[in-house]
């Protein structure tokens, strides 16, 4: 990185691209005012140490640190940048994606209901609205517009207008419109499309400005070259169902506005109408992950995407867009943050998904920086043990003080590691509300679809006729296969009698079921419902009309035109569950920067009792059972968590939400209750995974609690494994790193002699005494080593132990040590007494070594 690349900024060196941010970054302000106190306290502490001659470079301890912090906050400021851009283009996408699936359903609605047989029979039978008829016929018609609102309540009104412009009939009589633009009549009447789709102003819906409408012509007949009659036109709730798809999306918390964007960039709907309003000119951004931009006098960061369609589907040229305030867009998640076990860190650390390996290799700089600054605080200590000076307790004072500053150093590296996990978790639970909506949204569209097609009146005429039912055959699977081509999200589409007998199927290939008797039990439902707003769903179970699979089947009655109250059929719909659940939770799950699936992110449905709907995860199969802790399955409806769990023998974090329901399905006026829960997975890493944190932190405590005494003397204290061990101060000469080792390449690998380190000209053999202690050290790296001497025989002898991590020098009254007899022990052990440590925030019991057993030992092992 060259030095034109780069800004110092408040102290810091930064990349140029990053300052026009990195100053609203909240956690980076935040750890640079942290680490920028520190770099104070090392510059006192650097002062202090030449009044207490301890021997210690601080200036090279605060260089590595200020280092450190430059590395780190950029490598922080690139991932929140990437963070909140990741975050922006999935709500951006999202939004446009989950309206235009919802339009989809609106094509295939104007296409059929433009077929209508009462409409197409009213408008070749209406006069004027001065003919008693007419005025009869009006009324049964605007009856059935009624019903095929409060079935598809995502309409506000309905209008036919007959070929001239003329408007004949609507749902809404208080609109005082007779006569429409005929240029619009034109343009559907001459339309080769199966629907057409505009969002402008409309004459015959004077109220707003602009307003979504989709139109189909009414004709003769379903021949192609049948005589035109009319034009249909279902009035879309446009801004009703932007508000509920902004809702699920929007974080209030950081002042994010969400809209959509017509073809030339102007604003038509908006989250936050008094933020950015409506008709606003902003500037379309699809090339880059985000761009700075100025609206209203403000800086934002923004994003836009274009919709991936649906099923060939893609609409107008409309864009989903966000825009979040600068200052706003990266607060700090600190107050949402939790506590986190650190082996859950460690597998996290070591997933490069969510932890890069530059910044791993931060932390890796940091454990080596606090390793030296543990070892060289230990040997200061161990130095002053052995001195008589004045200064010596203050000098011990300020070692711990030093350590204790190292130690805030390195916190403020593991606290973000929290704030990634809470980060995680977040996200899981925020992609399960999402796919949870995206399911109660489409199966509303399957309880609307059975209940309007239970009112064809075909269908009811035939029905009232039964004698010549079997004669209807081929009408009604006309009709059916019709119905089934511009619905496709099901398989077949069964229509059967009172008695459950198999009248007639959409689904040629299934035609072997037609005479055949059904018997499950919501047969029985259907044909004791009460009224035409109510449906039934059967259970999620296998069934022989969808491949002997499991699926939902929705079914509503069919009624006499006679006489409404009487019951004379049914119509089932058989749900494609398998690729259409697959599909609404595969659309939902996180894309990287070149739109592929993220890897170790995986999403389930379930019901209440833990079995599976669908999967995105090959080795959990539909009908089979999640297996994980009960807390899941008690949410009640809207009500959502996450949390991290042991899965599979890895740490996964799992956000999951129970079904809300969309507009009335499944609300409080509705009689259908089925909790589905919706479950995310994101991969953290596996349980089994290397021991990156255990023991970064050492306490420091020098010997200020307790005064030395004659009869007292100071211990240097380490952990070997689990092991906590201690050797009296005067037999250590120091600590060195075990990166000095020269391993032995001839030895056996479970001989206790381990190789050599060159210590002040002279070649000291180093020993791992595992063995002497009775210790198992797995998956745990030993990083240090500490030298001791002892006499045999007049002459000094020196010995390196490798051990797992070093503790404190402290001082111990040597009436306190308990010496602990051989036949206890054995013989071959380096353990010679037990001594209580009282200057830990927590005491504990040190196992103190006999040095010069090693020799002892050492004979007898080889």
């Amino acid at each position: 990185m060259s030095n034109n690349n780069i800004i110092n900024y408040k102290g810091i060196n930064i990349k140029a691209d990053l300052y026009p941010i990195i100053k609203h970054i909240e956690d980076v302000d935040k750890y640079k005012d942290e680490l920028g106190r520190l770099s104070s306290s090392w510059d006192m502490l650097a002062l202090l140490g030449q009044l207490g001659d301890i021997n210690i470079d601080i200036g090279k301890t605060k260089e590595n640190f200020l280092n450190l912090t430059s590395t780190l906050l950029n490598h922080l400021s690139e991932q929140q940048v990437k963070r909140v851009a990741q975050e922006m283009k999935f709500k951006a996408q999202v939004a446009i994606d989950v309206l235009i699936r919802n339009l989809f359903e609106r094509t295939a609605d104007i296409g059929f209901l433009a077929t209508d047989d009462d409409i197409r029979i009213f408008i070749q039978n209406y006069v004027s609205k001065y003919n008693d008829e007419s005025l009869v016929l009006r009324q049964n018609i605007q009856k059935r517009f009624k019903e095929y609102v409060s079935k598809y309540s995502v309409y506000f009104d309905i209008v036919l207008l007959d070929t001239y412009g003329k408007i004949v009939v609507r749902l809404n009589d208080d609109i005082k419109v007779e006569k429409v633009d005929t240029s619009f009549v034109q343009k559907v009447l001459n339309s080769n499309d199966d629907y057409v789709e505009t969002y402008k102003y409309h004459d015959f819906i004077p109220q707003y400005k602009k307003s979504l409408v989709y139109s189909y012509k009414v004709t003769k007949s379903n021949d192609s070259n049948s005589e035109n009659l009319g034009v249909l036109a279902l009035c879309f709730k446009f801004s009703d169902e932007m508000n509920g798809i902004f809702n699920n999306l929007i974080d209030e918390k950081n002042k994010e506005c969400l809209v959509i964007l017509d073809e030339d960039g102007y604003v038509i709907a908006s989250s936050d109408k008094e933020h950015i309003g409506l008709g606003a000119k902003l500037p379309i951004i699809l090339n880059e992950n985000y761009k700075i931009i100025s609206y209203a006098g403000r800086d934002y960061i923004a994003k836009t995407c274009e919709t991936n369609g649906y099923q060939g589907f893609y609409g107008l040229k409309w864009y989903g867009h966000i825009m979040i305030p600068l200052e706003y867009a990266f607060l700090s998640d600190e107050l949402n943050s939790i506590k986190v076990d650190n082996k859950i860190i460690n597998a996290m650390m070591e997933n490069e998904q969510h932890f890069s390996k530059e910044l791993k290799e931060v932390f890796n700089k940091s454990r080596t920086i606090q390793d030296n600054l543990t070892r060289v605080i230990w040997n200061g200590n161990i130095v002053q043990s052995k001195l008589n000076s004045v200064n010596r307790e203050f000098s011990k004072s300020l070692l711990n003080e030093i350590g204790i500053t190292g130690n805030k150093a390195n916190s403020s590296l593991e606290n973000l590691n929290q704030t990634i996990i809470s980060a995680i978790l977040k996200d899981s639970e925020f992609l399960s509300s999402l796919a949870i909506d995206i399911m109660d949204r489409n199966l509303y569209e399957r309880a609307n679809d059975c209940r309007w097609w239970a009112l064809n009146s075909y269908f009811r005429e035939t029905f009232d006729n039964y004698s010549i039912l079997h004669n209807k055959k081929s009408e009604i699977t006309s009709i059916l296969k019709y119905i089934n081509e511009l619905y496709t999200v099901y398989t077949n589409l069964i229509i059967f009698d009172k008695s459950g007998k198999i009248i007639a199927v959409s689904n040629e290939k299934e035609d072997h079921l037609v005479g055949k008797i059904l018997t499950q039990e919501w047969v029985e439902k259907t044909l004791n419902l009460k009224d035409t707003s109510k449906y039934t769903v059967s259970k999620f179970e296998k069934t022989n009309l969808y491949n002997n699979e499991s699926t939902y089947i929705y079914s509503s009655a069919i009624r006499s035109l006679k006489d409404e109250k009487q019951i004379t059929g049914g119509i089932a719909v058989v749900f494609d569950s398998t690729p259409q659940f697959y599909s609404m939770l595969e659309e939902t799950m996180p894309k990287d920067a070149n739109g592929e699936k993220v890897p170790g992110v995986f999403a389930i449905f379930t019901d209440k009792n833990k079995q599976i709907i669908s999967s995105t995860n090959d080795d959990l199969e539909v009908d089979s059972y999640l297996n994980i802790d009960d807390m899941f399955f008690t949410l009640k409806n809207a009500q959502n968590m996450s949390k991290i769990i042991e899965f599979n023998g890895s740490y996964y974090a799992v956000g999951a939400k129970c079904s809300t329901g969309y507009r009335e399905y499944k609300s409080r006026v509705d009689d259908y209750k089925n909790d589905v829960i919706c479950f995310v997975f994101v991969y953290i890493g596996s349980i089994n995974c290397y021991t990156f944190l255990e023991n970064t932190k050492s306490k420091f405590l020098s010997s200020v609690k307790t005064k030395f005494t004659p009869s007292s003397m100071e211990l240097a204290t380490f952990y070997l494994g689990k092991k906590f061990l201690a050797v009296n101060a005067k037999n250590v000469i120091e600590s060195i790193g075990i990166e000095e080792l020269q391993e032995s390449i001839d030895m056996d690998k479970k001989n206790h002699f381990k190789g050599m380190v060159l210590y002040k000209d002279k070649l000291v053999s180093v020993l791992d005494i595992r063995d002497f202690v009775n210790e198992e050290i797995t998956n745990e790296k030993l990083t240090n080593i500490i030298l001791v001497e002892y006499d045999k025989d007049n002459i000094q002898h020196c010995v390196g132990i490798m051990v797992s991590s070093l503790e404190t020098v402290c001082v111990v009254e040597e009436k306190t040590i308990q010496h602990i007899q051989n036949h206890f022990l054995g013989a071959g052990t380096l353990i010679e007494s037990l001594v209580e440590i009282k200057e830990l925030e927590d005491s504990k019991i040190a196992m103190m070594l006999d040095i010069k057993k090693l020799d002892t030992n050492l004979t007898k092992r080889v």
